[in-house]
């Protein structure tokens, strides 16, 4: 009996996976056609969930969960250099560029447009400006002067707390955005104090990471 209702339970939670054809169309010179492409997800603590394209055609249907869309994920061409990271909306358009892939224009994916918001607005300043408190904090220790190394190891602290108050109200002023979904999760155990997963519009509740942060929440709440 015990075996029997563990089956059934089995059997429900498959059943509530949904599936849906997400439709990626990728312009590359003809000379790559047959090329194999992937496009995978690559987080810290997650297993990466990878799709095979093969690319010369007009555009291509990949069967996906339902639940994992919106998302960033990753797209490479076997020997080619670089790699596109970007937000994966059903539809997507991605233009290659064949000298570095990495500077590939992607289109038709209003997640992507806020990704790119925030990273230009938001996180790229902020890492420029780590990269120089850690140069002189590196040139700090080799000229042997411990009160400038102290110093500049706070302003990178003090630069990882204005990166993090800058999410934060990046995520509320993007409720409905998959975007702000996506930064909360990895970023949660910063962010987690500032009662931002109750900003954010049931309308997201479908996904995946929504459900995730659900969980964290809860515990969050308890503690």
């Amino acid at each position: 009996m015990h075996i029997i209702r563990l089956i059934i339970i089995a059997t429900v939670s498959l059943s509530m996976t949904s599936t849906q054809s997400v439709k990626i169309k990728i312009v590359a010179p003809r000379a790559w056609n047959d090329r194999k492409a992937l496009l995978l997800t690559r987080e810290k603590g997650f297993a990466a969930v990878v799709h095979s394209i093969k690319l010369g055609f007009d555009t291509t249907h990949l069967t996906m969960d339902a639940d994992l869309l919106p998302d960033l994920y990753q797209f490479q061409v076997s020997q080619k250099k670089g790699s596109l990271t970007f937000f994966f909306d059903p539809g997507t358009e991605i233009r290659l560029d064949t000298s570095n892939l990495a500077r590939s224009v992607v289109s038709h994916s209003k997640s992507n447009e806020e990704w790119q918001e925030y990273q230009t607005l938001i996180q790229n300043p902020s890492d420029q400006r780590l990269n120089a408190f850690v140069l002189e904090e590196a040139k700090a220790k080799k000229r042997n002067l411990p009160d400038s190394v102290r110093y500049w190891i706070g302003e990178q602290a003090s630069e990882r707390e204005k990166l993090w108050d800058a999410t934060a109200g990046f995520i509320s002023a993007h409720r409905k955005s998959y975007v702000s979904l996506y930064l909360l999760k990895v970023d949660w155990f910063a962010l987690k104090g500032k009662g931002l997963f109750e900003k954010l519009d049931p309308s997201l509740g479908h996904h995946r990471n929504y459900r995730f942060l659900k969980e964290r929440n809860k515990g969050n709440v308890r503690k």
